[in-house]
């Protein structure tokens, strides 16, 4: 797809716009509820008790890297907190699944405990049955891959108009009022040399790190160079690792989105760039199916400048 070309992008904002307007038409007629969370099944459990239900039975997803996540209980998951610093209380992404279960309809799992287990932070999550849309793709019809799409954009725009960082947080992970910013974690973003940056105190330090990567990398006579990093958008809870593994279709089709180990207060249109970008790997985004790759500019917003500006930046990115 040519990201240059202003007619794909005019029909991606014609379409985004047709899909508002149905979308604040079906709000008012028929207004989205979150499907009702599966009763706790550890609350008489103490914290050691709920570890030592670990098994290697209970591995999800056994073949995917990273942090081995458990099924412990019928309605219960554990998994480790993926905060880049270690010496906090709380968990950034049990926050972020507050933050959006007490403002939005998304549905998402329910945080039912986090504590500590030596020094890891575990997260017990409500546990979702169903298969993840990288194991159901291949048997949607093109109507239903596009209802999956016209609901994701649905999600997303809840989140950008109820999920705003509130006055004075930082740009990262979401932290409890009062707690110091976190270190950033985004190989989608950052890139994969190094992915973690910051923390950041202010919206402007963020913008600041950006700047100084795009003098660094874009030379003098590039017209890019005059562009500064766009901050002309407030902050908004983003997921950034949105590919079809971390959705979820229940029993009954809804979609959940679940993994948000990597969300936090970014612009909106990191979210666009995140997802684009995973969907070039097959392997992470669990298809290559090419519709997909369509739809990420209407669920996302099409923020075509955007990443041409991110990618003029290139090896600058992996520099301290």
């Amino acid at each position: 797809m040519n990201r240059d070309s202003p007619v794909p992008r005019a029909c991606y904002l014609l379409l985004c716009a047709v899909a508002d307007a149905l979308d604040t038409v079906l709000s008012f007629v028929s207004p989205t509820v979150r499907p009702p969370h599966s009763p706790s099944d550890i609350e008489h459990l103490t914290d050691l008790e709920i570890c030592q239900l670990r098994s290697p039975e209970g591995v999800l997803t056994p073949d995917l890297p990273g942090y081995p996540k458990f099924r412990v209980t019928p309605n219960t998951m554990l998994k480790q907190s993926q905060d880049y610093e270690e010496d906090t209380s709380d968990a950034c992404e049990a926050n972020a699944l507050r933050v959006l279960c007490a403002n939005t309809t998304i549905p998402v799992p329910h945080v039912r405990r986090v504590f500590h287990d030596g020094e890891d932070r575990i997260i017990a999550l409500e546990f979702i049955e169903g298969c993840t849309l990288a194991e159901a793709w291949p048997s949607y019809s093109v109507w239903r891959k596009l209802c999956v799409a016209f609901t994701l954009r649905r999600y997303l725009r809840q989140i950008r108009r109820f999920c705003k960082a509130p006055p004075g947080a930082p740009p990262g992970p979401v932290i409890v009022e009062g707690n110091a910013p976190r270190t950033c974690f985004v190989p989608s973003i950052f890139g994969e040399v190094k992915p973690e940056r910051g923390p950041f105190a202010f919206y402007s330090d963020l913008t600041a790190f950006f700047n100084d990567r795009r003098d660094r990398a874009v030379p003098r006579d590039d017209p890019y160079r005059n562009i500064p990093f766009d901050d002309s958008q407030p902050l908004v809870l983003c997921h950034l690792d949105l590919n079809l593994r971390n959705i979820m279709a229940d029993k009954d089709n809804r979609l959940w989105i679940i993994d948000w180990s990597w969300s936090g207060y970014y612009p909106a249109w990191f979210e666009y760039i995140a997802t684009t970008m995973q969907s070039q790997m097959a392997t992470v985004c669990g298809t290559d199916d090419y519709l997909w790759r369509l739809m990420i500019p209407f669920i996302c917003d099409p923020y075509f400048h955007h990443w041409r500006w991110l990618l003029k930046l290139g090896r600058s990115l992996s520099l301290k």
